[in-house]
């Protein structure tokens, strides 16, 4: 870490969230998330890829206006490049990335706030309970590159997931934040490949908040086929980009062996060839991501290491 991201005083929180087709369910997280607030020094940023569906004035009825910025873009510029410019417009000290699908509890906020305070130099994990399971954080699979974190795993995770996210604001502009060009799944993998290869170790708040997934691409057929798209691209993106060449040789075999496990998951969901379209798309960008990237990249000393660290970190 520079001096920008060491031992930095803690000047307040800073949440972040993307919205898109998310009225209706803001309308029930956004109560929750005021409530945890509180008194505590925590502002709020969103960043709105569809506005003109409500999001706007209901948040405006929740919160005093000083207390949060309100981004419209109909352009619709993805996830990443909307939580890039988010930070750019953070003024504390440290940002929470949170869907709009989470609800917090009443001591949520209370605890991530201490959890700062405790280790405010490094990033931190926040347990969401979904799928009817609890999961904080990301794991390293041989298959699928990256996965969410079982809660009773035994070691530590690669990084926290996008969904429930703290990072040092200093700390995530010094690293680029996301990958612009990913849009959307992936980045917060990305984002974390590149921190572990760094010496940066993410530590974990297992809190299991809530998380409805994927509120804004259900019963859409057209977001069906983009999400089949960026989930066949991405992963290959993410490989090109973060991981050591030795590394990337050795793991070419375990991804294609899982693009053809997914395929075979998307044909019978009817998304084979947007699918295929995208793992096309992740070979021919392949190079230019690497490029892309000119700092540590995840090796074979790092995989040894991640497989050791055991919690807590």
């Amino acid at each position: 870490m520079n001096d920008e991201t060491k031992s930095q005083p803690v000047s307040g929180l800073t949440v972040i969230t993307v919205l898109y087709r998310s009225s209706e369910i803001l309308a029930e997280t956004l109560p929750t998330w005021v409530h945890s607030a509180n008194n505590l020094p925590v502002k709020f940023i969103f960043a709105d890829n569809r506005p003109g569906d409500g999001c706007e004035k209901f948040i405006e009825s929740c919160l005093d206006a000083d207390r949060y910025v309100y981004i419209p873009d109909s352009s619709n510029p993805g996830f990443a490049t909307s939580c890039n410019m988010a930070v750019a417009a953070a003024s504390t000290s440290h940002v929470l990335f949170l869907n709009p699908d989470v609800w917090l509890n009443e001591d949520s906020l209370v605890r991530i706030h201490a959890a700062i305070i405790d280790a405010p130099d490094v990033p931190i994990a926040v347990g969401l309970f979904m799928h009817g399971r609890q999961f904080v954080g990301i794991d390293l699979s041989p298959i699928g590159l990256f996965v969410d974190q079982p809660v009773e795993a035994t070691r530590g995770p690669l990084g926290p997931s996008g969904g429930a996210a703290v990072f040092p604001t200093g700390l995530f502009r010094q690293f680029g934040g996301f990958y612009d060009h990913l849009f959307a799944w992936g980045e917060d993998a990305d984002l974390a490949y590149r921190l572990y290869a760094s010496g940066i170790r993410t530590r974990t708040l297992a809190l299991a908040l809530p998380h409805k997934v994927g509120h804004s691409v259900d019963s859409e057929t057209g977001l069906l086929d983009f999400r089949a798209f960026l989930l066949g691209r991405n992963r290959i993106l993410v490989a090109a980009r973060t991981l050591s060449w030795p590394l990337l040789l050795v793991s070419a075999t375990f991804i294609a062996a899982a693009h053809f496990l997914l395929a075979i998951r998307r044909a019978r969901q009817g998304l084979l060839r947007p699918f295929l379209r995208g793992v096309g798309r992740g070979l021919l960008e392949g190079p230019m991501a690497r490029r892309e990237w000119r700092g540590k990249r995840f090796g074979i000393l790092s995989l040894i290491d991640y497989l050791r660290v055991r919690r807590p970190l």
